[in-house]
């Protein structure tokens, strides 16, 4: 349910200007990769949970979201499980938990115009209320949930450790580095699922 919820989170933010790559729930895939002195090691990657098992080996899949210094930001969606709250009637209702991660290039940013240099402390915080913002404000029905809604509930401490669980290559970690940024969000979204059927006295409306 919660790469559901993440492609329905995705949709809603995917319009912000200052985002060129986004993501819905990513796994942590681990493979074997050859190193250099031609000994096996391992080395593990975010990838987007929809992309097919063939394209999944292929290194487009597995640094497409990975900081590089062609992306403004890279968005991405953590699963955090989800959790069963109440059985009314013919609804049941759940809260889903997510981590967006982003990251920054605030160099790219500058030079678009839509950060501006003489507030360098704000472009993490210029997103949030961004991303914030662009969330409904009121519960929706969205296909396959009702009653969709989705709070900010906190930011991770601001750490390269936000990215600890993946395996970043040399030409990846100068980019945890100034001048770029990055961020971490829990989500909760609560939604409900009905369960139609002629067991049920009342209709899911």
């Amino acid at each position: 349910m919660n790469q559901a919820i993440a492609s329905i989170i995705r949709n809603q933010i995917d319009g912000l200007d200052f985002i060129d790559k986004i993501a819905g729930l990513v796994a942590a895939v681990t493979f074997d990769m050859k190193a250099p002195n031609n000994t096996t090691v391992q080395k593990t990657f975010p990838i987007a949970c929809c992309v097919t098992p063939e394209e999944c080996g292929k290194e487009g899949a597995y640094y497409d979201l990975m900081p590089n210094s062609k992306y403004k930001t890279v968005i991405y969606f953590e699963d955090r499980g989800v959790s069963f709250i109440k059985a009314e009637s013919n609804w049941i209702y759940y809260v889903s938990n997510l981590r967006l991660v982003c990251w920054i290039n605030i160099e790219k940013l500058l030079e678009t115009g839509i950060c501006k240099a003489e507030i360098p402390c704000t472009y993490a915080a210029h997103i949030i209320a961004q991303i914030i913002r662009s969330l409904p404000q009121h519960p929706q029905n969205i296909t396959p949930f009702s009653f969709v809604y989705s709070v900010i509930e906190s930011e991770d401490i601001r750490s390269s450790a936000i990215f600890s669980q993946y395996t970043y290559d040399e030409k990846h970690i100068q980019y945890l580095m100034s001048p770029f940024d990055y961020f971490a969000l829990e989500i909760k979204t609560n939604f409900a699922v009905c369960l139609r059927g002629t067991d049920y006295y009342e209709p899911c409306t």
